[in-house]
């Protein structure tokens, strides 16, 4: 018997073990299972339960996360960044997502590394395997997003990806398994980068349909030409039927769905990067998108080079709320005492020696290249101390495409070494004529705000936000990536984790670093960025929250843009917690787009609320489940589900904290068990 086998063997007792204690805790604990079917959706479909109880708690160090080279738990992976990746998008990073990709209980990874996706199998929250997957077969391309969601409504989660110059692709699931038989192309559009997909039930019909945001040339351009519009892709009879999304076209970074609006039904946020207007639309739950304008006084401002967008309760009022992050001013206050480490350390905390050195010779390379009007034509000699062949090659491209641009001359891009066609495309694409906007759509736009995060507040009776980024101490993160809410300490109040850093403005201060803000009782965050043991200096533009070792506290795995993938474990002891996940046979399979609402403590006085999502950061996708921090309390009293379909169903309890709850509903009228 190899090793796998046993391993796979002991897992299989394992699970056969918890699942015998999941049947005895579900009667003992209120939730029977002995009769399913009196749990039922409005329409009848009958809603059955399973639970299977938290690991141990993981983690021995006294701070609350202690950060790993992810080589350390099998996360291996080669650092490809080169001289030609030393320009947006290209040094924005690679993508990550997580979920169960074979499904036996445990969240897997799949990671985005240039013309490369790694996929990472949990072996039982201990350490992970990984293979590669090479579809493009060219060095000419990048991989962007890429996301694990179930495409095709078989139970099994697929894997969309989007890549620069080469379109859009997804890798049906095999049984746990991608591999090229699984590859599908939908048809290919005129941009050169769909920067962002988000999934979600826009027209509410049980299957996934995306929004595609698009990326076309980066802060050099007054706006994109219209080729680049976001898109809109409906799922219907196994394909996906596309048409243009209504709006400004921008160098959108990331898009949302989420019912912000609290109506049941899939509202849209396009975040768009620089000059070009964030766009914000209700939904109308069959498929269509009505635009918010400035008149109609429901969202202030937004952000002026939107990143990330994220909706979450964060004040538990049981609405949710909107944290747009973007490119800000230097720290202040608490955030400006943020360590730092000069570029001669930027490495020093990789594992893997032969990482360690491609690493520093990015940061020699670094040297050589100035951005916007800093850049010279003279910096082209920099490339004769790059001592590769192929490296010192793809540095005098990029070098003759910044010239160019600085000059504005295209004859240039012509002398652009012929094997460096992608960069040749960057050059050209410059060259690209634009269109006016729509000026009636632009004045009635929705206003910027520059240098400053925005936190949208809902105010459901009124139906309008207003922004409290200030107030709540989270108006200022440096050069922010992706933003997440999530309660890593099991208090009942969701914190706010900021990926940053960037190679433009990196010198011997070294770059901006993360920050991580602790809730403080929904009132406001206070900056715990060192105190909790999360900092990095490494520039990360991608992250995934998920609790991948099962011990009910929340984990960070981070991507950075050109060093190893980096594991932030939680090492929490207190606070109590539960987990919800679905399977939904009715509506799409993971319930992206529900809600779920606690009630718990006393008189069931207090409560929460998670949503379902699959979209909002940037290059970043979670495992499709609601995690909820309970504190000091051992049960929930009653669980409100709201459907991505539509309609509510209100479970009693209690629910015991301390397990991942799965919720099976049934597309027929069938008593049997999950």
């Amino acid at each position: 018997m190899t090793r796998r086998q046993h391993h796979k063997q002991e897992r299989a007792g394992l699970q056969t073990l918890l699942a015998l204690l999941a049947l005895v805790s579900l009667v003992v604990f209120g939730v029977s299972s002995a009769e399913p079917e009196q749990i039922r959706d409005a329409d009848g479909h009958p809603v059955s339960i399973n639970a299977v109880p938290f690991q141990p708690r993981a983690g021995t160090d006294d701070i609350p996360f202690t950060r790993y080279d992810g080589s350390v738990f099998g996360l291996h992976q080669s650092n490809v960044f080169g001289p030609r990746d030393f320009y947006p998008p290209f040094f924005n990073g690679g993508g990550i997502s997580s979920g169960d990709i074979d499904r036996d209980g445990w969240p897997d990874l799949v990671s985005a590394n240039g013309a490369l996706i790694v996929v990472y199998m949990n072996q039982d929250g201990k350490r992970f395997e990984g293979y590669e997957i090479d579809v493009t077969e060219s060095d000419d391309t990048t991989i962007f997003n890429v996301a694990l969601v179930d495409i095709d409504g078989d139970g099994w989660l697929d894997l969309f990806a989007t890549t620069y110059l080469q379109g859009n692709f997804y890798l049906l699931n095999q049984k746990g398994k991608f591999t090229l038989a699984g590859l599908r192309k939908p048809p290919r559009g005129n941009a050169v980068l769909s920067s962002t997909a988000s999934f979600g039930d826009v027209d509410r019909d049980g299957d996934l349909d995306v929004i595609i945001g698009n990326w076309f040339a980066g802060a050099f351009k007054q706006h994109p030409p219209p080729n680049s519009q976001n898109e809109l892709w409906i799922y219907e009879s196994g394909k996906f039927e596309i048409t243009p999304l209504h709006e400004l076209t921008g160098e959108t970074l990331s898009t949302l769905l989420s019912d912000w609006s609290g109506d049941g039904i899939l509202d849209l946020i396009v975040g768009n990067d620089f000059a070009d207007p964030d766009m914000y639309y209700r939904g109308d739950g069959k498929g269509g998108f009505d635009l918010i304008e400035k008149r109609d006084a429901i969202v202030p401002h937004t952000t002026h080079s939107t990143m990330s967008i994220d909706s979450g309760d964060f004040d538990n009022d049981l609405d949710l709320d909107v944290f747009l992050d973007q490119i800000t001013a230097r720290a202040t206050g608490p955030s400006a005492r943020v360590q730092a480490v000069t570029l001669k350390r930027y490495c020093d905390d990789i594992v893997l020696e032969q990482e360690r050195d491609r690493c520093r010779a990015n940061v020699a390379a670094r040297q050589g290249f100035f951005y916007g009007a800093n850049h010279q034509p003279t910096n082209i000699r920099n490339c004769a101390d790059v001592p590769d062949k192929n490296d010192r090659q793809a540095c005098v491209g990029m070098q003759v495409m910044m010239t160019a641009r600085l000059i504005r001359d295209p004859k240039l891009c012509d002398s652009i070494p012929k094997p460096e066609s992608r960069t040749l495309s960057i050059c050209r694409n410059f060259f690209e004529p634009v269109f006016p906007h729509d000026p009636d759509m632009l004045a009635q736009a929705i206003p910027q705000q520059m240098n400053e995060n925005v936190l949208l507040i809902w105010d459901a009776s009124e139906q309008r936000f207003t922004d409290g980024a200030k107030q709540a101490g989270v108006g200022f993160t440096g050069w922010s990536w992706n933003a997440r809410f999530a309660d890593v300490d099991n208090d009942e109040w969701q914190d706010l984790f900021v990926a940053a850093g960037t190679w433009i403005r990196a010198n011997e201060s070294g770059p901006t670093a993360n920050f991580f803000f602790h809730n403080d009782a929904g009132k406001r965050f206070s900056d715990q960025t060192d105190a909790y043991g999360l900092q990095n200096f490494m520039i990360v533009s991608a992250y995934t929250v998920v609790d991948f070792d099962r011990d009910g506290d929340l984990d960070f795995i981070t991507n950075s843009i050109n060093g190893p993938l980096w594991l932030l474990r939680n090492n929490s002891r207190t606070g109590n917690s539960i987990i919800f996940a679905l399977r939904d046979e009715v509506g799409n399979r993971d319930g992206i787009g529900t809600k779920f609402t606690i009630h718990y403590g006393p008189d069931s006085s207090r409560h929460q609320l998670r949503e379902l999502k699959s979209s909002g950061g940037y290059l970043s996708f979670d495992e499709p489940v609601a995690h909820f921090g309970l504190g000091e309390f051992k049960r929930i009293e009653r669980l409100e589900i709201s459907w991505s379909t539509g309609g509510m169903t209100v479970i009693s309890g209690p629910f015991e904290a301390g397990y991942i709850y799965s919720l099976h509903r049934s597309a027929t009228a069938s008593t049997g068990r999950s």
